[in-house]
């Protein structure tokens, strides 16, 4: 863990969105958890990527 600063990074991004959650794959992020279920849109996950 880096001193003094942040030790995980956090991103939100909906379930569908193949295109962003590769991206955020490429750069480390894993999924963590449904932070929200919208009707219209489907579910947000939350990912995680630990510094």
């Amino acid at each position: 863990m880096p001193t003094g600063g942040v030790s995980r990074l956090r991103a939100s991004v909906w379930e569908w969105n193949t295109a962003s959650r590769r991206v955020l794959a490429r750069l480390g992020f894993t999924a963590a958890e449904t932070i929200r279920v919208d009707p219209e849109r489907g579910h947000s996950l939350m990912t995680v990527r630990d510094l």
